[in-house]
């Protein structure tokens, strides 16, 4: 439904979510009942063209319903280029015209913090972070928090996991992504791993490069570029937001769809067929009243393909929404028109009158 939100105008994503309720619909009809029905349908999306705001207010009020709303988004905005949301339903059903092939979830405990907690000593700040987060947060775009929100300002949100508690897919990704020493690829990944203080008068001052490989893909050893840490004795920073990028690779490991959520390429902000879909699933919030900064997270992967009577109904909602797209085309040019002659009706009027 957040999708059916970003895309207002747009009547085949709106009613996208309804699939399997017109396949269900459709299997007790008889060819002529179809036919009317189709008709009627066309006529109904054309008076719909000057009610469009229902698209925004009916998704609001269904994820209301369902308590799945963050009113964050509609507080204080989304980052630039986010385009994510959520790909399923709200209410644990599966999508819409679609077959799941299997799923996957996990529940990740980490710590949440704000930029403005940058300068203070742990547990509720990161002090001896404060020049190597500042540096590396700096020369990237900020991804966002849960949704995509931007807080702004020094109310913006990191989230610090211990190193080990990322599954190693996770891990893996991080680092490949690292070992591109390209200016873009480096500004355009948020995910900085640093080592911990060994003492309470230890700075951190940038974060860990990972260890250089061959063209095999093997470790070159030890560099002393590359100082070799534990991965208990490293630390990764992040927005929330980051982590919907590659969200399938937090709850492959072990799946029954290892291989398809590990395949990045299928992963899709809506479903199409033979796709990986992931989601945020719930999150909490750290109390910060009492100096606490924890929180859990849980995502949820599913591989699903297409069902035929999803690509039936899909088809007919892309003709429909063709033919109201057409129809607002032909509106247009008939209000142009009618414009157009009443103009030079107005000026032969002028005219006589001189």
């Amino acid at each position: 439904m957040a999708t059916c939100l970003q895309s207002s105008l747009d009547s085949r994503n709106c009613w996208k979510g309804r699939i399997s309720l017109f396949t269900t619909e459709n299997t007790h009809h008889d060819t002529a009942t179809r036919n009317i029905e189709h008709n009627t349908t066309i006529n109904t999306l054309l008076r719909m063209r000057t009610q469009s705001w229902l698209c925004i207010v009916l998704p609001l009020l269904y994820t209301t319903a369902h308590g799945a709303i963050n009113w964050d988004v509609y507080e204080y905005g989304v980052v630039d280029g986010f385009k994510w949301s959520r790909p399923f339903p709200d209410d644990g059903t599966d999508p819409g015209g679609f077959h799941v092939n299997c799923r996957a979830e996990g529940t990740f405990h980490a710590k949440m913090y704000k930029l403005i907690d940058l300068p203070h000593p742990p547990p509720s700040g990161l002090a001896p972070w404060h020049d190597a987060f500042e540096d590396f947060l700096g020369a990237r775009e900020y991804a966002g928090s849960w949704d995509g929100v931007d807080h702004k300002g020094e109310n913006r949100e990191i989230v610090v996991m211990d190193y080990v508690d990322v599954p190693i897919p996770v891990r893996n990704w991080i680092e490949e992504q690292q070992r591109d020493p390209s200016p873009t690829n480096d500004k355009k990944w948020l995910y900085g791993v640093f080592e911990k203080p060994k003492d309470s008068e230890h700075k951190i001052v940038r974060n860990i490069k990972p260890q250089p490989t061959n063209e095999a893909g093997e470790l070159m050893g030890h560099h002393e570029d590359y100082p070799t840490v534990p991965d208990k004795d490293k630390i990764v920073m992040f927005p929330a937001g980051a982590v919907y990028e590659i969200a399938p690779l937090w709850v492959s490991k072990g799946s029954r769809c290892e291989r398809e959520l590990n395949n990045l390429a299928k992963y899709k902000h809506e479903a199409v067929d033979h796709s990986v879909l992931a989601w945020v699933m719930d999150h909490t919030k750290p109390n910060r009243d009492i100096g606490q900064r924890g929180i859990t997270f849980r995502i949820e992967a599913m591989s699903v393909t297409e069902t035929e009577d999803g690509k039936k109904a899909r088809l007919m909602w892309e003709r429909l929404h063709r033919a109201v797209k057409r129809n607002e085309r032909r509106l247009k040019k008939e209000e142009r028109l009618k414009a157009k002659k009443e103009l030079e009706s107005e000026g032969g009027r002028s005219k006589d009158e001189l």
